[in-house]
């Protein structure tokens, strides 16, 4: 089935004002900010900037990205935007962050603001941790400021954003936490296999605000979009693609103008997330920060800087040298969480394909969370030891929301 890339072959040719804006353009741009820009890009067109990285032959590895800046620079809806600006920030002290964005100019009223999601540094993926044992993480919050740097510097114009996995996450908070009068200019954010958030950020009276202009898509068997809970609107998307690969919005089905959508999650899916919820509630989010701390900390000593370099046979040998670097209660907390997964993971399985029904099978399908349940198990409410077992996701998201009001950008509780 056609994908954003013959979208972007398709439609390239009709500009902003022959066919607005719409979710395959945020996608697009979701991607395009993966692309590597920097600073002497700004003021630059796409088309420019795209013909400049081609000729580095470090980047072609990727077949998306290389139909991506062969294409735009041929594509009268792309090739003129201009970049407005451009922001790349990577350190591992106090915090592990990794965060890149940037703003362009669709036309003479609008910008547009792309998060970066995860890139293939080790500081990346220690950031990614951050995120499964605290509600708020660094990377957040800076989001948030870029946004409104950006709006204040353009103050006359209407804003979109958009991002992908960790850029996804980033579009929302950055919305719900800016300043009231950026908010307000705001047309509609975008994330695209978020991994969605705790009770303490969506719980916020800024996120509650503007939660009718977060839109997030996911594929039918995500992974990363199932990690965390989303009070947002919810479109699950088909995708004939392997599971493992679905992350990559590039290769999710699309019509004419937009996704075709899935009938809902899939089984794969749903046991995953199932997995999640109670690997998180059986390891304490502290025991977990202590051991991918250590672990990340192991890297880092062996000069291990990239995801590569742990990926293959050589990688293999430089896991083990990392885990053998850890202090030995160290060790000992990341064998239990490693079989804790083992265990977690192989109940649900065998939960999902036993004769007694899953509690969800009985329950029907949507894959548009306006109609229905996209989930219908949260993290957080069960974390607080709530009684809350027959209760709609909808009625537990109120409830935790309510409980919740006192979080801010700089007081968020644990």
């Amino acid at each position: 089935m056609a994908n954003t890339i013959d979208y972007l072959r398709w439609r390239g040719d009709l500009t902003f004002k022959e066919r607005k804006f719409n979710s395959l353009d945020a996608s697009l741009f979701s991607s395009f900010a993966y692309l590597p820009f920097d600073q002497s890009t700004i003021g630059h067109s796409l088309a420019e900037v795209c013909q400049s990285i081609l000729k580095q032959k470090e980047i072609m590895d990727d077949s998306y990205e290389k139909s991506e800046l062969l294409l735009i620079p041929k594509s009268p809806r792309y090739r003129d935007i201009q970049v407005l600006d451009w922001v790349d920030k990577m350190e591992s002290d106090p915090e592990p962050v990794q965060f890149s964005a940037g703003a362009f100019r669709l036309d003479d009223r609008t910008i547009l603001v792309a998060y970066r999601g995860t890139d293939r540094s080790m500081i990346g993926w220690s950031e990614d941790m951050v995120m499964n044992y605290t509600p708020q993480i660094t990377g957040q919050k800076i989001a948030a400021k870029y946004l409104n740097k950006v709006g204040k510097a353009f103050p006359n114009d209407q804003i979109l954003i958009t991002g992908h996995s960790k850029g996804g996450n980033y579009a929302h908070y950055a919305l719900a936490f800016a300043d009231p009068s950026i908010q307000a200019r705001i047309i509609r954010s975008y994330s695209f296999d978020g991994p969605g958030y705790r009770h303490q950020i969506y719980g916020t009276e800024g996120f509650q605000a503007n939660q009718q202009k977060m839109k997030t898509y996911m594929p039918e068997s995500s992974i990363v979009g199932c990690m965390l809970d989303h009070p947002e609107r919810v479109l699950v998307v088909k995708c004939t693609s392997p599971a493992t690969s679905q992350h990559d919005p590039r290769v999710w089905s699309v019509g004419r103008d937009s996704y075709v959508l899935a009938k809902g999650l899939t089984a794969t899916a749903r046991i995953i997330r199932h997995s999640l919820i109670q690997f998180n509630h059986t390891i304490p989010a502290e025991k977990r920060g202590e051991m991918w701390s250590a672990l990340f900390d192991a890297f880092g000593s062996l000069d291990i800087t990239k995801v590569q370099q742990i990926s293959g046979i050589a990688g293999t040998y430089r896991f083990g040298r990392a885990y053998f670097a850890m202090e030995p209660e160290m060790r000992a907390i990341f064998r239990q969480i490693f079989n804790k997964i083992i265990e977690t993971a192989s109940q649900s399985l065998s939960l999902t394909l036993s004769n007694r029904a899953a509690p969800y099978q009985d329950l029907p399908e949507y894959n548009d969370s306006k109609r229905g349940p996209i989930f219908f198990d949260a993290y957080d409410i069960v974390q607080e030891g709530q009684e809350d077992q027959g209760k709609t996701e909808s009625t537990k998201n109120k409830e935790s929301k309510t409980n919740t009001n006192d979080a801010n950008l700089g007081k968020i509780k644990e």
